[in-house]
């Protein structure tokens, strides 16, 4: 009754699946009461399979567990200071196709030079984005905006510290 309540926000539904995982290994692995054997054997079996739960939920793209959870803590930082925001999107004016032509050309001429940054690369997905007027294929070009973002902090978290 308690976890249904817990569970019952919006933020905590997603944690629902998690949570069954749990209280199904509770109810399914034998306790021996009175044993300290009997509190391991439940510890172990939880522990095997939350991790299994968590391998299934989380990303498996190298650096992007980490990067969700520090995006979603900036996106909680963005929510408190400016509240839900609903704006127009604000792409496809006339000249964000040829500047996306443009960024595309440039991109591959320094990849064929063999000096393409992460810069050129965000560039053209920025420009490509900014052309796009349908909602669908806007969403699609956002997604590979992220995409080269995430892929770029991890580089950057790749690099030896000096």
């Amino acid at each position: 009754m308690a976890l249904a309540r817990a569970l019952s926000t919006s933020d905590s539904k997603a944690l629902a699946p998690l949570a069954r995982t749990i209280a199904e290994t509770i109810r399914d692995t034998p306790v021996r009461l009175g044993s300290p054997e009997g509190a391991a054997d439940l510890a172990s079996t939880l522990i095997v399979k939350v991790a299994a739960y968590v391998g299934r939920e989380l990303p498996s793209a190298p650096g992007l567990a980490t990067l969700m959870v520090e995006l979603d803590a900036e996106r909680g930082r963005q929510f408190a200071k400016f509240g839900e925001q609903h704006h127009p999107d604000g792409t496809a004016i006339t000249e964000d196709r040829e500047r996306a032509d443009r960024a595309r050309h440039t991109c591959e001429s320094m990849a064929r030079l063999g000096q393409l940054t992460w810069r050129d690369i965000l560039h053209e997905e920025v420009a490509e984005a900014f052309a796009e007027s349908d909602p669908a294929l806007l969403r699609a070009e956002l997604l590979q905006v992220a995409a080269v973002c995430a892929a770029w902090i991890w580089d950057i978290d790749q690099r030896p510290t000096a």
